[in-house]
């Protein structure tokens, strides 16, 4: 293998750790979002979200063919960093770097995308229980009896319907 490929790896894991970044910036955004409960742009950034996973989905394809091309199949980072260390000891630095950035990304990536289906379980919740509150203030009460046995409806005060029937 011969600098050039190598570094045209290198240069492939790059991209793939800045779109990882802005994969991770999206994540925050929507965390945002779901805090402030503004649903209507949670859909635009969703739409980014998707967007960002086909660019990074792009980029790995471009790096598998690389590493199938040179190794006959594709390598994790580990294995590019023993393999390259054992032969090209002045790359193992980079690629461990890279390699630990691109696990620190993963981890932090996994706890947002949790975090956020925390928030919308929440929000679901939320919406459930404000829907409940709206349809319990307007369902028809049935008769009530009081302490004298005499019906008490709680009739809210509805004459606009009233007057239309």
């Amino acid at each position: 293998m011969d600098k050039f490929k190598i570094q045209n790896i290198i240069e492939i894991i790059d991209k793939e750790i800045k779109a990882y970044e802005g994969l991770k910036q999206l994540f925050e955004e929507k965390k945002e979002l779901l805090k402030k409960s503004k649903a209507g742009d949670i859909g635009e950034v969703d739409n980014r979200i998707i967007s960002q996973g086909n660019v990074i989905e792009k980029i790995n394809d471009v790096r598998k063919q690389l590493t199938i091309e040179e190794f006959g199949k594709d390598l994790t980072m580990t294995q590019y960093t023993e393999y390259l260390s054992e032969k090209y000891e002045a790359y193992k630095d980079e690629l461990e770097k890279r390699k630990v950035k691109i696990c620190k990304l993963s981890e932090e990536l996994v706890l947002l995308n949790n975090q956020n289906v925390e928030l919308l379980k929440h929000g679901i919740v939320m919406t459930n229980k404000m829907l409940e509150t709206i349809v319990d203030a307007f369902a028809p009460q049935g008769s009530n009896y009081n302490d004298t046995g005499k019906a008490d409806t709680h009739d809210l005060d509805m004459w606009t319907v009233n007057e239309e029937i």
